[in-house]
């Protein structure tokens, strides 16, 4: 799986995590004989990047609470 692949992970864990998304309808699959092809829905999707990158504007103009974020750190809400 070439999803596995670019992310280091194994087959498996990739399938697990996909499983509630594609449930959801946040990712759709098809199938492409032993493969399955993933493809986000750019429809629910993009408009939920439109809101987290108009909440980071707002909230986080430094940039550093997604820096945090990236790096698995806990947010100071969390603390």
């Amino acid at each position: 799986m070439q999803l596995a692949e670019d992310l280091n992970q194994e087959q498996s864990m990739i399938s697990h995590n996909l499983k509630p998304l594609t449930t959801c309808r946040f990712v759709f699959v098809k199938r492409k004989g032993k493969k399955r092809i993933y493809s986000l829905n750019r429809k629910t999707v993009e408009p939920m990047y439109e809101i987290i990158d108009n909440h980071l504007k707002k909230y986080c103009p430094s940039g550093r609470c997604l820096e945090r974020l990236q790096r698995g750190k806990r947010s100071d809400v969390e603390k």
